[in-house]
């Protein structure tokens, strides 16, 4: 008989349309070919066949549910009706059973006082395991005795991050069901164990195999964050792109013509401090002002048009030109040089930025004439290039005609800065002849005092060779016999007889 016959007085009804939408994403790990919900609406979507039975609600065949094991009876188990297991997969198909060997009480001192005694995703655990084959024999193990008998085991437990796939996906599901002194059993089919593909490691596992854990929870520290992955990062970009935009929206940027009154608003704040002699709290205002008018560089380079960088140029000529003023009243050379430097590259052709440049590298010039007078070593070279550089501002000065109207092309400041210059140009050149001698001077006693100091030791222990080569050579002379005079006047008698 066909196992397409349906007997004559079997009732079809027609299936509620409803229930063919499934209510779940497909898996198409099973089929043979893309499974369509119009033509192929009497097929079974895993193996696409017809007829080998009557299709569930679900629009699956008893042949697939049979061998993929997509419906569970814990009747029909004989771990489940028998030895007291249950079962704990998300989707209840008996992938995962678990039987409870031992809990200890929340009141228990391994439990006691803990913020968390259940794990986590992300939790770090400790546990001790014992793996066999449904036919008791042991894979894998921590413990070094196990029903008495020597394993092998080292018996410190294992750490993995919890449903982080460190594990098999069956060993992640026990684990989580666990409390910290449990120690529970649990039966893993293949499918949440190695599958079809067990690792080399493990020689004892044949493909297929369902798996028996009977796992201790020893300890779990706090759970750590998850590594987005690339989709979530990507997801999360788009998210911050959409809030930017949003918030560009709501808040739309300051005009830059407006940043620039209030930075310029600051400066004049900044000037009615300085006048009062107020110099940190001026400098403070003119720091304001430069935040007013702060551009990413990014920004510089791709939104503002040129009038916009020129306007905004002109305020940071201003600003920096102003806080150099303020630096130069405190004496902070190193930052009032730099602040004048940027006025200039701000604004080349400002005379006044120029002669506060050469303020500085005057007041620069003093410090460095003021270590002769306290005998504090110096560079004349460095001294000398500074000098150089004043000069050089203070010609750039006169030729932008940054003091008309005065003697020589140079208002009072200049002069007198200029004359300053000059005197301390000339204490320079007095004091370099002396300065190099002594120069010299100090770098043979403090610089090559040790070559000396080697030299001379070396020279003395070269002596004190000599003087030793002497001796010895006096040693090595044979010694000459020494004669009594009485015995030679007796010879001398003998012989005259």
């Amino acid at each position: 008989m066909s196992e397409n016959f349906i007997p004559p007085n079997a009732k079809v009804s027609q299936p509620d349309p409803e229930s063919l939408i499934p209510k779940y994403k497909r898996e198409n790990d099973h089929t043979h070919t893309e499974f369509d919900e119009e033509k192929d609406r009497r097929k079974c979507k895993h193996c696409n066949g017809f007829g080998k039975a009557l299709l569930f609600p679900d629009r699956t065949c008893s042949h697939c549910r049979r061998e993929l094991k997509l419906k569970f009876d814990p009747a029909d188990d004989s771990f489940c009706s028998t030895e007291g297991f249950f079962d704990i997969t998300p989707k209840a198909d008996g992938g995962v059973l678990k039987k409870v060997l031992f809990v200890p009480e929340p009141t228990d001192d391994v439990r006691k006082d803990l913020e968390r005694d259940m794990p986590v995703e992300g939790c770090p655990v400790f546990v001790q395991f014992v793996g066999r084959r449904l036919n008791g024999e042991i894979f894998e193990t921590t413990r070094d005795v196990v029903d008495g008998k020597n394993i092998g085991g080292t018996d410190d437990p294992i750490e993995f991050l919890l449903l982080r796939e460190k594990v098999v996906q069956g060993f992640d599901l026990g684990v989580s069901t666990m409390v910290i002194g449990e120690k529970s059993r649990f039966i893993v089919r293949s499918e949440y164990g190695y599958g079809r593909c067990p690792p080399e490691s493990l020689p004892k596992i044949f493909p297929g195999d369902s798996l028996d854990f009977e796992i201790e929870l020893i300890a779990l520290k706090p759970p750590i964050p998850r590594f987005p992955s690339q989709e979530e990062l990507a997801q999360s970009k788009k998210e911050r792109e959409e809030e930017a935009r949003e918030e560009m929206k709501n808040n739309p940027p300051v005009p830059y013509a407006d940043r620039c009154k209030e930075a310029l608003e600051e400066k004049d704040k900044g000037n009615v401090l300085f006048a009062a002699g107020k110099y940190e709290e001026a400098k403070k205002a003119y720091d304001s002002g430069m935040i007013h008018i702060f551009i990413h560089k990014d920004e510089w380079n791709a939104c503002l048009k040129p009038e916009h960088k020129k306007m905004i140029n002109d305020v940071k000529a201003v600003l920096h030109l102003n806080r150099s003023a303020c630096r130069i009243k405190m004496g902070n050379w190193e930052d009032a040089l730099w602040d004048s430097s940027r006025s200039i590259e701000f604004g080349p052709g400002n005379a006044k930025a120029h002669y506060r440049r050469m303020v500085v590298y005057t007041g620069q010039l003093g410090d460095e004439l003021e270590k002769e007078k306290k005998g504090i070593f110096w560079d004349v070279e460095k001294t000398r290039k500074i000098c150089e550089r004043a000069k050089g501002d203070l010609a750039k000065i006169v030729e932008l005609g940054g003091g008309e109207g005065g003697e020589n092309g140079e208002d009072a400041n200049t002069k007198r800065a200029r004359l300053d210059l000059e005197r301390k140009e000339k204490l320079l050149n007095k004091f370099a002849g002396k300065y190099v001698k002594q120069q010299k001077t100090l770098y043979s006693e403090k610089m090559m005092g040790t070559l000396n100091e080697k030299y001379n030791k070396l020279k003395l222990r070269e002596a004190r060779k000599k003087d030793i080569e002497a001796d010895m050579d006096l040693i090595d002379m044979p010694e000459l016999d020494d004669y009594d005079d009485e015995d030679d006047d007796d010879d001398d008698d003998d012989e005259r007889e």
